[in-house]
């Protein structure tokens, strides 16, 4: 028995519900229905009964008759053989909903989700520093994360973008699948290609289809990480060799990628070609350098031996310093240690390279041996102080320090800035070279929390350093060195710190090593320092907001007063819980020497 009629009648039934009774009488609709229903009577009486109840909605025998009443009947009708008719299964053959066995833990209390979620939902400043947070207290591995963490993919803020690709869905496994391939559009742009990568080391060879569709049908984003994927199959070498030759530089530079993770002897024969081409040098460069099959790395080696005669020779010199430097870029990390360590030394040894013309490939080359990290090439690096006017300085003075004692740097190197004059290379290659190696320390002072001093394992510089700094009048270099108490150190810095009294990157470098070596003048200096600023300070830097801390007791009222005295609210709150702190803080006679001490104090209270 057809009942399609009946669900048909039952739709017009509602509408007029909406319309009122009174346009039931003749309506077009329902007397189109009436003879099919009175047709299909003839053989079934269900059918009869419904066709009478229309006839007295559609023809009332008079008006006395209550239509809305009429047309309640019809629906009550509809609805007691619809409710008989229904079916409640379902056809063809059950299978498993996917990710339905997800097993992942919900056990965190929401409030501290929230300032997650909103991270990864909203824009605005801040977000980076709360999930990096997140991250390292293990609060993103929750269900109830996974879903807006994919979302999350889509960001506009490419950093965030990129955390949750790297950092926190991966964390979650095959649990992320589900979402990750219901959400994934092969034209769709950045987001999707992040998609598929992080779908890979879940399907693995399972995804081949999806992977060639990718690369066949989907954007040019979506196409290139499909490529680069690939790379991964040697059965598919034919199809990359092809997307090498495609018109878009984005395919073609994916291609590459692709060639180098396969190192077969086609791939290694493409690849070499694209970095001796002009127009795939630059591109096929930044993937070479992945490629561990030894042939590639012997082969670009014996490129750069003829570039370099080219360039002694004079010939063609501005493309063979072209080529040279796209060779030396590709040897970085490469695991032909040896060969490449030979090929540098002569190239940095080759007296007809020292030209102005290839000063970016001698710093590569030198950095290159730096990174190399074996013994025979610190060696090399700090033989090469002396040479060329002190063209080397940095990386040679960085080789002496990882290898050489402190002493023996101090003998070696010092004498470069007490006899050279200023204007000269070795003289302010040396300086730049002490102050790349301050940015390292002090990440690592900062992170020892116990006033700025190295740990007690690190290297360290000889003393001697910080008064050949004085003399050449070094004041940043001399305050990041200072560690103990010397009044001459004190002087000299306070002398500079009375030539700017101002709050800025120098001066509160400064006033760290005031505290550090005991100064007692620190506290009124930085406090003085304070007072004379401009009022609407919006920010402190980390560097700034521990100095706070180092205040004694005695100053947190005036701290307090001071704060007062702020424009921006957050500000003024940000220090007076500092005062407040600092209110609470050991007087220096109770300091229990056998414990933390004073900075052991900061440290919890920055923490």
């Amino acid at each position: 028995m057809s009942i399609h009629i009946l669900y048909d009648l039952q739709l017009e039934v509602r509408r007029l519900f909406i319309a009122g009774s009174r346009m039931a009488e003749g309506d077009l609709r329902l007397t189109k229905i009436l003879p099919q229903l009175q047709k299909l009577g003839e053989t079934a009486a269900v059918f009869k009964r419904v066709a009478q109840a229309l006839t007295e909605v559609v023809e009332p025998a008079s008006k006395n008759d209550g239509g809305a009443v009429k047309l309640l009947d019809l629906s009550t009708l509809l609805n007691s053989i619809l409710y008989t008719q229904g079916a409640t299964e379902v056809q063809g053959e059950s299978v498993e909903v996917e990710g339905t066995d997800i097993e992942l833990s919900t056990k965190l209390a929401y409030r501290k989700l929230s300032p997650i979620i909103e991270s990864l939902t909203t824009k605005g400043q801040g977000r980076m520093e709360r999930l990096n947070q997140a991250y390292e207290n293990q609060l993103l591995k929750d269900f109830r994360i996974l879903t807006v963490a994919v979302n999350a993919l889509d960001d506009g803020y490419a950093e965030v973008a990129d955390f949750v690709s790297e950092k926190v869905i991966p964390d979650f496994g095959d649990a992320a699948l589900p979402l990750l391939r219901k959400q994934f559009d092969l034209l769709g742009g950045r987001s999707h290609a992040r998609r598929l990568n992080l779908m890979y080391p879940i399907l693995k060879e399972s995804g081949l289809e999806l992977y060639l569709q990718a690369a066949r049908e989907g954007s040019t984003e979506v196409r290139t990480a499909a490529i680069e994927l690939l790379g991964n199959y040697p059965e598919q070498e034919s199809f990359i060799l092809e997307q090498a030759d495609d018109k878009k530089k984005e395919i073609r530079k994916a291609a590459f990628a692709g060639l180098a993770k396969l190192g077969t002897e086609k791939a290694v024969d493409r690849l070499f070609k694209a970095i001796t081409t002009v127009k795939d040098r630059e591109i096929a460069v930044e993937t070479a350098s992945d490629c561990e099959v030894p042939e590639l790395t012997l082969k670009i080696i014996a490129n750069a031996e003829e570039a370099l005669e080219r360039i002694v020779s004079g010939t063609d010199m501005q493309e063979a310093c072209l080529q040279l430097q796209a060779d030396v870029v590709c040897l970085d990390g490469s695991k032909q240690q040896q060969e490449v360590l030979t090929f540098l030394k002569k190239l940095l040894l080759t007296e007809g390279f020292m030209i102005p013309e290839t000063d970016a490939i001698q710093e590569n080359a030198a950095n290159i041996l730096l990174w190399m990290g074996t013994p025979e090439a610190y060696e090399f690096l700090v033989s090469l102080q002396p040479v060329y006017k002190g063209r080397y300085m940095i990386t040679s003075f960085n080789a002496a320090f990882r290898t050489l004692p402190a002493d023996e740097v101090y003998e070696r190197y010092a004498k470069e800035l007490k006899t050279q004059k200023k204007k000269s290379w070795a003289h302010s290659f040396l300086i730049s070279a002490l102050h790349r190696l301050m940015p390292s320390w002090k990440r690592k002072l900062d992170l020892a929390g116990n006033g700025y001093s190295p740990y007690k394992d690190e290297k360290r510089l000889d003393p001697r350093w910080i008064h050949v700094l004085m003399d050449i009048n070094e004041p940043e270099l001399v305050a990041e060195l200072a560690e103990t108490p010397d009044k001459k150190v004190e002087a000299y810095l306070i002398s500079n710190f009375q030539l700017k009294p101002k709050l800025n990157h120098q001066t509160a470098s400064i006033l760290l090593a005031l505290f550090r070596i005991g100064c007692k003048e620190a506290p009124e200096m930085l406090m003085s320092v304070l007072e004379k600023e401009k009022k609407d300070l919006y920010y402190f830097s980390e560097v700034q907001y521990a100095l706070f801390y180092m205040l004694p007791r005695s100053y947190a009222d005036r701290l307090k007063q001071f704060a007062e005295t702020l424009t921006y609210e957050s500000v003024k709150r940000q220090v007076l819980d500092v005062a407040e702190q600092i209110a609470e803080k050991p007087e220096e006679s109770a300091i229990d020497e056998k414990g933390a001490g004073i900075w052991g104090w900061i440290k919890s209270k920055m923490s």
